[in-house]
C-alpha cells in the first residue's frame, strides 16, 4: 500500500544549529513546516564536541526573538575584549590590539557557549511548535522539480512536496546537489583543532587571539567552574602536524598549550574531546536555485578566524526568514509562492556581498599568517598598527564583523 504524500510549505533539510534556528524562526508565520535529518533527536543532541561558539550580538537577538536568550544567558560567558598577539617570531612582527565591545556600545560583544548546549536548547523548542513536523532518522535521496513544487522521496520511501526547500545539511550539502549550485573551494595546508581544557588562571571575559605561523590559535573563555576555569580552543596547525597532536597524551598538549599562550592560562589539568576540522574556503556560484535556498555551511564555509561561521549562518536564516515573511505579507493565497526564481535572486542578492566579503576577508587574514613573503608580513603588521592607533578604525572593524553588510534585519536589531 502506498504512503500518502505529504504536503508542506517549506522543508528543511538538515538539523544542525542553522537549520533549527530557521525552523524556529519560520515557525512564527503561517506556513507548514518539515525539518529532516538523518540523525535520530538523541544523537542530533548528543554531542562529543566539546568546543564552544561565540555568538554575537546580533544572533543573541534572534534568541531573545525566539524568547529563548535567558536560556543561553544561563550556560555561557560574556566576551568583553578581544586581543590579538602576533606570535609569528618573524622578523616584522605587529603591535599587539585589544577591541573592546565599549567601544562600539555593547556590554559584551558576544556570548561564548557549548556547541552541545546549543543543540539542546533548540532542539526543546520544536514540540512548541505545531506547524514544525520533525522526521528524524530519515533523509532525502531524490528531488524532482516541478513548475510550483518540489517533489520530495525519503529514504524510506515517504514522498512530500514542498514550496521551498532549505539546505542548512552542511559542507557535502545534497539539496546543494539537486538544485544543480555549484561550489568552488580553496584548500589550506591546515587543520583546526577543536576542544575545551581546564586550567588554573581565568583570563576574565577575554578571547586571546595568538597569530600564530601556522594560524591562529584562540582562546575563548567559558564559565568557570566550582574547581577551576575552562577554556575553549581553536587550534590551526599543519595538517601533519594537526594530526600527530592528536594522538599525544594529555601531559603533552598541556604542556604545549603552557607554552603557545607564554603562561596566561596557568597549569593546564584537563583536555577535553578534539575534533578536527581541515581548513577550506568554500563558496558558491549562486546561494539560491530551484526553490532551493541554502544556509550555514551548506552556503559557506571559512577559515576559523574572527567568529564569522556560525553567526554568519544566524545571518542566513534571519534574511531567509524576512524575505520569505515580505512575500507571504505582499500576497495572498496562491499568489504567495515563497519559491519563485524572483525569491531565489533576492536571497542570493542579500547575501551574495556578505559571504564574498567575508570569506576573501578570512582568507587574505590566514594566507598573510601563512606567507614568508615580507612585503605581505610588513602590509599585516602595518594593518594591525593602524587598528591599534585608530579608535574609528577599530569600531569600523567591529561593526563590520558584527553586522550584514546589507540590510539588518528586524530579527537581529
Amino acid at each position: 500500500m502506498n504512503k500518502p504524500i505529504l504536503n508542506f510549505d517549506i522543508v528543511i533539510s538538515g538539523a544542525g544549529s542553522i537549520g533549527l534556528v530557521t525552523a524556529l524562526l519560520l515557525a512564527k508565520r503561517d506556513l507548514n513546516i518539515a525539518i529532516i535529518d538523518p540523525k535520530p533527536e538523541n544523537i542530533i543532541t548528543k554531542v562529543d564536541d566539546t568546543r564552544n561558539i561565540a555568538l554575537m550580538q546580533p544572533s543573541l537577538n534572534v534568541l531573545k526573538y525566539l524568547g529563548i536568550f535567558d536560556e543561553f544567558l544561563s550556560l555561557s560567558r560574556p566576551l568583553r575584549k578581544l586581543h590579538i598577539v602576533d606570535a609569528t617570531n618573524r622578523l616584522l612582527r605587529a603591535p599587539e590590539v585589544v577591541f573592546t565591545a565599549q567601544e562600539v556600545g555593547y556590554d559584551y560583544f558576544a556570548l561564548n557557549i557549548p556547541m552541545g548546549k546549543i543543540l539542546q536548547t533548540l532542539c526543546a523548542q520544536l514540540p512548541n511548535h505545531k506547524n514544525i513536523t520533525t522526521i528524524f532518522g530519515n533523509e532525502i535521496k531524490h528531488i524532482e522539480q516541478r513548475p510550483k513544487a518540489l517533489e520530495i522521496e525519503l529514504k524510506d520511501n515517504t514522498k512530500l512536496t514542498s514550496k521551498l526547500l532549505i539546505g542548512a545539511d552542511g559542507r557535502n550539502s545534497f539539496a546543494r546537489t539537486s538544485a544543480k549550485i555549484t561550489t568552488s573551494t580553496k584548500t589550506y595546508p591546515q587543520t583546526a583543532l577543536g576542544f575545551a581544557f581546564k586550567h588554573t588562571r581565568d583570563l576574565g571575559d577575554t578571547s586571546v587571539e595568538f597569530h600564530r605561523k601556522n594560524g591562529p590559535f584562540t582562546l575563548i573563555p567559558m564559565q568557570n567552574l566550582s574547581d577551576s576555569s575552562q577554556t575553549s580552543l581553536v587550534w590551526s596547525e599543519s595538517n601533519q602536524m594537526a594530526a600527530e597532536i592528536k594522538q599525544y597524551p594529555q601531559e603533552k598538549i598541556a604542556v604545549l598549550i603552557e607554552k603557545y599562550t607564554n603562561g596566561i592560562v596557568g597549569e593546564v589539568t584537563e583536555i577535553g574531546f578534539i575534533a578536527g576540522f581541515p581548513l577550506t574556503n568554500t563558496n558558491c556560484s549562486t546561494y539560491a536555485q530551484n526553490r532551493t535556498i541554502l544556509v550555514g555551511e551548506a552556503a559557506h564555509i571559512l577559515p576559523p578566524i574572527g567568529a564569522q561561521g556560525m553567526n554568519l549562518g544566524f545571518q542566513d536564516a534571519a534574511i531567509a526568514d524576512e524575505l520569505i515573511g515580505n512575500v507571504l505579507n505582499e500576497n495572498s493565497g496562491s499568489g504567495a509562492d515563497i519559491g519563485s526564481d524572483q525569491m531565489m535572486q533576492l536571497y542570493n542578492q542579500h547575501r551574495k556581498t556578505d559571504i564574498s566579503a567575508r570569506g576573501k576577508a578570512t582568507d587574505l587574514l590566514n594566507i598573510s599568517l601563512l606567507s614568508n613573503l615580507l612585503p605581505v608580513q610588513f602590509a599585516r603588521g602595518l594593518g594591525l598598527f593602524m587598528l591599534q592607533s585608530s579608535k574609528f578604525l577599530r569600531t569600523s572593524i567591529m561593526k563590520k564583523a558584527l553586522h550584514p553588510l546589507g540590510k539588518t534585519p528586524a530579527t537581529m536589531r
